[in-house]
């Protein structure tokens, strides 16, 4: 993604690179407009569903979601 973004969230999704199978990612724009699939801010595109308390808690933040909206803000 390289426009820049107002808004974004972060959602834990199934992502096999983690041990708990689940990483954060950051997404453009509001989840309550997000469809069924997304294209994280690291380009890489998920399913979105739903996450569970404990995802939130066990899922980690995508380091390369991280430094990319950290590159946007400048």
């Amino acid at each position: 993604m390289t426009q820049a973004c107002q808004r974004y969230y972060w959602l834990p999704v199934v992502d096999e690179s983690s041990s708990h199978g689940l990483v954060r990612h950051a997404f453009a724009g509001r989840y309550i407009d997000a469809g069924a699939n997304g294209e994280s801010f690291c380009a890489k595109n998920f399913a979105l569903a739903k996450p569970s308390e404990v995802d939130w808690i066990q899922a980690p933040s995508c380091q390369d979601c991280n430094s990319m909206l950290k590159e946007l803000k400048g």
